[in-house]
């Protein structure tokens, strides 16, 4: 009989709650949005040290990676961004 009481039912944060998991299934864009500002800094921290870039006829010098990242992640976005609306405000061909 003792052994029967000694069994140890798992802790309420083993066996989790009816909320757990609930930010994440409400807010998936939100949880993606962290996981990829988490993976940016981690990137640009990797990249601190100065480097030169060769523009068509100038040459900067000792320019940071993270500055070159940080601005080509900025273009990339904005390029992103303003397809997407180009996109969008076209309208589809009549259906006849």
């Amino acid at each position: 009989m003792e052994q029967e009481n000694s069994v140890k039912k798992p802790s309420a944060l083993a066996r989790g709650s009816k909320k757990s998991g609930q930010w994440l299934i409400s807010h998936p864009l939100g949880a993606l949005q962290i996981l990829g500002l988490i993976l940016l800094v981690v990137i640009v921290m990797q990249n601190l040290e100065p480097t030169s870039i060769d523009i068509l006829f100038w040459t900067l010098v000792d320019i940071p990676k993270l500055l070159l990242l940080l601005i080509s992640m900025v273009a990339g976005a904005l390029v992103w961004e303003l397809a997407k609306r180009t996109l969008l405000r076209r309208k589809p061909p009549a259906q006849q």
